[in-house]
């Protein structure tokens, strides 16, 4: 079978061809959305209930067995595979997966999932591209909260561009730039390369709200901004917030 070569409309980049082990919540979900924007999927685990369960959910999942070499080999590690997504539900397996998928495979771009700190840096010593921490903003579970819109910017610039992706919260104070504003008309994604993921606005209580919620939301002292962007844009955001008196660049 041709690889394809088109791209869907409003893609930046042509469609890749994706191994996703792991069919939990959060492989499933990364199916969906990479599904959506023409790219080609191959989902695998070695649980036959997780593989059943997502089966009985619609998708299409295929049970290996990933401690061999060569399963992971016929699947297209080291081969058709354009990137990995190793997104299994223990940090060990996430781990040893990622060892053995570099050994295969010493380009191919690596991307897992972990929310503690140590097994994130066992993670990139074993050869991981890019370690997403789905608990660094507040203990949120993001990866149960992913609305369809952040996945599809989120993997944009991990997968299909930028791999020093960072997640931060900045905190709204009386005459920074950002006081007084609404949501969408910050423009911090033209102004600095980043992406507004969502925001606590006090008003509505202490729980994040994506930026695709309708309601206009004003940024006031004491509110908290979730961005999404590369560290180089996060030095020069806190630097124009870090100017007294601020106007807005």
């Amino acid at each position: 079978m041709s690889k394809k070569v088109d791209s869907k409309p409003g893609m930046l980049f042509p469609p890749k061809t994706i191994i996703i082990v792991g069919a939990g919540a959060v492989g499933l979900e990364v199916a969906r959305q990479l599904t959506e924007r023409g790219e080609t999927v191959h989902i695998v685990d070695d649980q036959e209930s997780a593989v059943e369960k997502a089966r009985m959910q619609g998708f299409s999942v295929e049970r290996i067995n990933l401690q061999a070499d060569e399963e992971l080999k016929r699947v297209g590690i080291g081969g058709k595979a354009d990137v990995l997504f190793a997104l299994l539900d223990e940090d060990a397996s996430n781990v040893f997966l990622v060892i053995s998928a570099r050994a295969i495979a010493p380009e191919l771009p690596i991307v897992s999932i972990s929310g503690v700190h140590d097994t994130i840096e066992r993670l990139h010593a074993a050869g991981a591209t890019k370690v997403i921490d789905p608990y660094r903003i507040s203990g949120y579970k993001i990866y149960e909260r992913m609305h369809r819109p952040m996945i599809a910017e989120t993997l944009e610039h991990t997968v299909f561009g930028k791999v020093n992706l960072d997640i931060a919260e900045i905190h709204v104070q009386e005459g920074c730039f950002l006081h007084g504003k609404y949501l969408d008309e910050l423009s911090l994604e033209e102004r600095y390369d980043l992406i507004v993921l969502g925001v606590v606005d006090r008003e509505y209580g202490d729980h994040l709200i994506f930026a695709t919620d309708p309601k206009q939301h004003r940024m006031d002292s004491g509110d908290v901004l979730v961005v999404i962007g590369p560290e180089e844009a996060f030095r020069k955001f806190h630097a124009d917030l870090n100017v007294d008196g601020n106007e807005q660049p």
